[in-house]
């Protein structure tokens, strides 16, 4: 089976890494190789790659969706339905529900987030999002010659990284917090306070930047006390990267978080919001080989033959 794989946006972000990371295990599953005419779309949806809010990017995937190769499946991530301000929940749903219209088959990577779907309407498979592939480690990095608390992943609003620096400057000798990732674009502001706020605690803030494969591994198992505080998190690769990487990050409870849980005991520590310091001042040993995991390839592989009858 051919696929034709539609996933805009910067080549680092995690939605593209989650396409291109699929279509490698639906072609390892199906041993079919990717010439010839596309047998069908499979197309990643979350708005804030498909244009500057999600009235636009409703257009835009409209747009695309008329020229694609049918059928089309979609994937939906940071699906709304949980949203502070329930005018932009409300916008949110609206342009999704338009996206899932398109769809002839709907996919999602969580229970909570399927329970979000069939709120506005659509009746989707749910798919867990693969364990990322991981290879040989980079060099140790330098920052982490000291005690450190390691948060993976863009720098972005609610991400977590103001909650690692007030649970390191509650420790008798507070780690070095390291956000390993770079700024999201528009984010530098954010990135400027987090870290007035850290000099502000007394903890020592580092920036890696942008991290490839090997050195982004190399930061996981670095890291003394991996953290995943992002509660509102739809779907997480980077609660799983710490898994795939023989991590046992922390992880506020939430949703999806409450799902790793339930299924992999053994391989996530929750507490609750604000319990982040409590958490880690006890941490003691953080390592664990990654869990059996779904064979994703073959699920997929299978949502595609559904999508083609």
């Amino acid at each position: 089976m051919r696929v034709h794989v539609e996933a805009p946006g910067p080549p680092g972000h995690g939605v593209r890494r989650h396409a291109a990371r699929v279509a490698e295990l639906v072609e390892a599953s199906a041993r079919s190789g990717r010439s010839g005419p596309a047998d069908l779309t499979h197309a990643q949806f979350t708005d804030a790659l498909w244009g500057p809010d999600v009235a636009t990017a409703a257009d835009a995937f409209e747009r695309r969706a008329a020229a694609l190769p049918r059928p089309l499946v979609v994937t939906l991530h940071d699906l709304p339905g949980a949203d502070p301000d329930p005018r932009r929940d409300a916008r949110r749903t609206a342009g999704y529900r338009r996206v899932a219209v398109r769809a002839d088959l709907v996919i999602v990577s969580a229970r909570h987030e399927a329970a979000k779907a069939r709120a506005f309407g659509a009746d989707p498979s749910v798919i867990p999002l693969p364990l990322p592939s991981v290879g040989a480690p980079g060099p140790r990095p330098a920052w982490a010659d000291r005690p450190t608390v390691v948060v993976l992943g863009f720098v972005y609003p609610g991400k977590g990284h103001a909650e690692a620096i007030a649970a390191a400057a509650a420790q008798t000798r507070p780690p070095r917090v390291v956000a390993a990732g770079a700024v999201s674009p528009g984010h530098e502001p954010l990135w400027m306070e987090l870290g007035d706020r850290a000099a502000a605690a007394g903890v020592e803030l580092v920036l890696t930047g942008p991290l490839g494969d090997a050195d982004l591994v190399a930061a996981a198992r670095a890291a003394t006390v991996p953290v995943a505080p992002n509660r509102g998190v739809s779907a997480s690769g980077s609660l799983l990267t710490w898994i795939a990487c023989g991590r046992v990050p922390f992880a506020t409870r939430g949703a999806y978080a409450q799902e790793i849980a339930e299924d992999h005991p053994r391989h996530i520590r929750l507490h609750e919001p604000g319990g982040l310091a409590a958490a880690i001042a006890g941490a003691g040993d953080t390592r664990a080989d990654p869990p059996g995991w779904p064979d994703v390839g073959a699920l997929h592989h299978r949502a595609y033959e559904r999508a083609s009858c």
